[in-house]
């Protein structure tokens, strides 16, 4: 990936970005759904576990629980990826006027 990367023109790094933004919103707006299951999760069987930390790994052994787990770290990774593309556009641009 790396030199994928370095080789891109500043207007192919733009166009990745624009695409890696627009993933991370989707990822965004499948957690805020998951986040819902996940309150509905807890306002359902609060009363049968003893604590929220019982509750919490419960809930983390469910399909949407993991998906949860799953879309966060996603997020994170591709939170990654676009300051790594922006600070290779920084650089890029830099050198095109010879200032870096």
């Amino acid at each position: 990936m790396k030199e994928d990367l370095i080789n891109k023109t500043p207007s192919e790094l733009a166009e990745l970005r624009l695409k890696i933004a627009d993933d991370y919103s989707k990822a965004g707006e499948m957690k805020v759904k998951l986040m819902r299951l996940h309150a509905f999760y807890f306002e359902s069987f609060r009363e049968d576990v003893k604590s929220d930390a019982a509750l919490e790994r419960k809930w983390e052994l469910t399909e949407d629980g993991l998906k949860l787990m799953e879309v966060r770290e996603k997020m994170k990774s591709l939170e990654h990826k676009l300051s790594a593309i922006r600070t290779l556009l920084e650089v890029k641009n830099n050198e095109a006027r010879n200032q870096y």
